[in-house]
């Protein structure tokens, strides 16, 4: 298995007058592959019925939707383990930190052993030939809604 990657030029504005231009290695999706088919998949895997599989899935989210909710870390042995966690913006005082700093509520998905072993051993590859430019700030960071340096996931 391998990564793909492409060239990407992005542009850094720090201020108004300074612009930095930096040439970065880009993840490039090939594809996204839809829950009709990955249950097809699994059917055609475990020889289990497709609507046994999504019934399952769908019952799986639900358990795991009520405890993130109640603020539990749902670990699911091998595949990995899932956890709520929230971005803050920092502030002087103890006193001025309250829910309104919290700029974002995400889940953060940690893989298992699997996923890391995948990962090891994953080679990385170019794709194409061209590069592609784009503009930022100086404040993308990925957990902050930023960007990434990863093309979007078609499936979201």
């Amino acid at each position: 298995m391998a990564f793909k990657y492409r060239k990407k030029k992005i542009t850094l504005y720090f201020d108004k007058q300074n612009k930095v231009e930096k040439y970065v290695a880009a993840n490039v999706l090939v594809g996204s592959i839809n829950y009709k088919k990955l249950c097809d998949e699994v059917n055609q895997r475990t020889g289990v019925h497709r609507s046994m599989v999504d019934v399952v899935l769908k019952g799986v989210q639900d358990v795991m939707i009520a405890y993130l909710e109640e603020g539990f870390s749902v670990k699911l042995d091998e595949f990995g383990a899932f956890r709520p966690a929230i971005n803050a913006e920092g502030q002087d005082k103890e006193e001025d930190v309250s829910a309104h700093t919290i700029i974002r509520k995400k889940i953060v998905f940690t893989p298992g052993s699997r996923f890391k072993a995948m990962l090891g051993s994953a080679s990385v590859e170019l794709f194409g030939d061209g590069t592609s430019t784009t503009s930022g700030s100086d404040s993308e960071n990925p957990d902050e809604g930023g960007n990434s340096g990863e093309a979007p996931d078609p499936a979201d």
